[in-house]
């Protein structure tokens, strides 16, 4: 089960876990995660370093992930770091996506 920050929660800081996570709030910080979901209406301003990344709501900020999957409702400012990456019709991405080779991509997440 995800730790969730809910739609009514803003949060100030690093979130830093090995854990998953889901934000349907706010989030002002750095994220570091197994797994990120990003929800739609969830905002991230800071950098994401995570296993998996899937975004239906708002970053601003860096991606790295070995996955990233952008739904139609994402809108990501920033560059994205990935070894897989899947946007669908709609999502909106401003920055530069750069793939990184599976090898280098199994050792991101929280340390």
């Amino acid at each position: 089960m995800p730790s969730i920050v809910s739609a009514d929660l803003t949060v100030r800081g690093n979130l830093i876990g090995k854990g998953d996570v889901q934000i349907e709030g706010k989030v002002f910080g750095r994220i570091e995660a197994g797994n990120l979901v990003v929800a739609e209406g969830g905002e991230v301003e800071g950098d994401i370093i995570a296993k998996a990344v899937a975004v239906s709501g708002t970053v601003r900020g860096s991606i790295k992930a070995g996955t990233v999957t952008l739904s139609s409702t994402a809108r990501v400012k920033g560059g994205v770091l990935h070894d897989v990456l899947a946007i669908e019709a709609g999502a909106q991405l401003e920055g530069e996506c750069k793939r990184l080779p599976g090898a280098q991509t199994d050792k991101i997440g929280p340390t």
